[in-house]
């Protein structure tokens, strides 16, 4: 109240600015290991993604068909293991924009 109603203003404008940078830099390096990660996932090689853990999923299947016998039924809590395989796929594709 001494130094005025004004006098906070050059501090939050600095505060906000560095704040900005400081997510900036977070948006950044995010993005940067989303690029690593759709790297290692074949992505450089023109595949999508979820084509990408479709292909994956296929295979695992067709390696339980072959000789690997199921475990007895149970009652089954959730979405199935390859939707949500897929759901986190397109999760982690939007990340910074869901």
């Amino acid at each position: 109240m001494v130094a005025g109603g004004g006098a906070a203003e050059p501090y939050t404008t600095l505060a906000l600015r560095t704040i900005s940078r400081h997510f900036r830099c977070l948006r950044d390096a995010i993005s940067s290991q989303i690029q690593v990660i759709q790297r290692s996932l074949g992505e450089q090689e023109g595949i999508p993604r979820l084509r990408y853990v479709d292909q994956q999923l296929r295979k695992q299947k067709a390696l339980q068909h072959l000789g690997v016998m199921r475990q007895a039924w149970r009652p089954q809590r959730g979405l199935p293991e390859n939707s949500v395989s897929i759901l986190r796929a397109w999760l982690f594709e939007h990340f910074l924009n869901p």
